[in-house]
């Protein structure tokens, strides 16, 4: 089994989210998420002209994603052509680098982050942290109440439809795997990626099959000599490279925007095809709630969607084109966050324990 590209430190995170962001933060003044509710029930016009005065005596905004870097600056110039007098401070990192870094600001006191995009399992410790704050955006009304809270913790920026890549110069279409059970064929020992925080994608598979016979296949899978890589674009790039001719698990956006540009990798969608939302969130000690609301109000219009949609990935919002329809033309099923929350601790423990040897 090929050794994960570094050791990760997703339970430590959790343990520390859900013990030490309360006390670490004492609430000595109004969180953001009660900043905005006093102006939310302001009439349209009237709402939009207090968040723009608050956020000019703001001046910035700071915005956490894992986008990829160089997606976030002409997305943060889009928004500056809306709203030029906010200086937008971008930060690119995600996964367990974000919760750290977002914890080790909470617990020291001094939040730097007003809007925050990440992934499901971000938000789920997140907000058992006490690092998020609700914000009932204008916008959210556009969205299906799949890809949104009902309180208005979380809102879909984008969605990634999972899919099982390959390098298409050495594998021939016929060839591919068909099911998830193709994958244990012993001619593919060896010969697939697979992240080493693909947790969700663990949770998902598990509910579908069931708890014993999903823990059955995946210490089958855990046989086949997986390499283990952080990040799916990473995963992506070496096996255009020839590396492995299979990625188990590729965000389907990526794998498409790469064969437009002439890269030998293709795709195919499992049973089950899920799609996991990456989402934006208000921080809860938000230095800068107002711009932060001009900023996720922004994000999730038409206009800011539409932004989301040239660098190829798929959008949640109704009305707006995507790039790549043929991701989104079989249903997919989404991930349940209802239904991750509470196993994630366990499934983020079951897949290090089956893959990773505990690590």
């Amino acid at each position: 089994m090929m050794k994960p590209s570094g050791k990760s430190t997703w339970l430590v995170c959790v343990g520390l989210a859900w013990t030490l962001s309360g006390p670490a933060v004492a609430p000595a003044q109004e969180t953001a998420g009660q900043t905005l509710a006093k102006i939310e029930k302001l009439a349209p016009e009237k709402r939009q002209a207090a968040l723009i005065e608050g956020a000019k005596a703001e001046r910035e905004v700071t915005f956490y994603s894992s986008l990829q870097a160089q997606q976030l600056d002409p997305f943060a110039r889009a928004f500056n052509k809306r709203y030029p007098f906010l200086k937008v401070n971008l930060y690119r990192v995600s996964g367990n680098k974000q919760l750290i870094k977002i914890q080790t600001e909470y617990a020291a006191g001094k939040p730097l982050v007003d809007v925050i995009n990440g992934s499901g399992e971000d938000v789920a410790v997140m907000k058992k942290g006490g690092m998020l704050d609700p914000y009932n955006s204008s916008q959210r009304e556009f969205y299906a109440a799949a890809d949104k809270d009902k309180e208005g913790y979380f809102t879909a920026f984008y969605v990634i439809p999972m899919v099982l890549g390959y390098n298409s110069r050495m594998v021939k279409r016929p060839d591919v795997p068909k099911t998830y059970e193709d994958l244990l064929n012993p001619k593919w020992k060896g010969q697939m990626f697979l992240d080493n925080e693909a947790y969700d994608w663990f949770a998902v598979l598990i509910k579908h099959f069931g708890k014993e016979k999903g823990l059955q296949f995946m210490r089958a899978l855990a046989k086949q000599d997986l390499g283990f890589i952080r990040g799916r674009t990473q995963q992506s790039q070496l096996l255009i490279a020839g590396e492995r001719p299979l990625a188990i698990v590729l965000s389907g956006h990526t794998v498409l925007d790469l064969k437009a540009n002439g890269a030998p990798i293709d795709w195919v969608g499992l049973e089950p095809f899920f799609s996991s939302a990456n989402y934006l969130m208000l921080s809860r000690r938000a230095p800068h709630p107002h711009a932060a609301a001009l900023f996720i109000d922004w994000s999730l219009s038409e206009e800011g969607q539409s932004v989301i949609t040239t660098f190829g990935r798929v959008v949640a919002r109704k009305g707006v084109k995507q790039r790549f329809p043929e991701l989104v033309e079989r249903p997919a099923i989404p991930v349940d966050l209802e239904y991750m929350a509470p196993v994630l601790e366990e499934s983020s423990k079951q897949f290090r324990e089956i893959f990773l040897d505990g690590k």
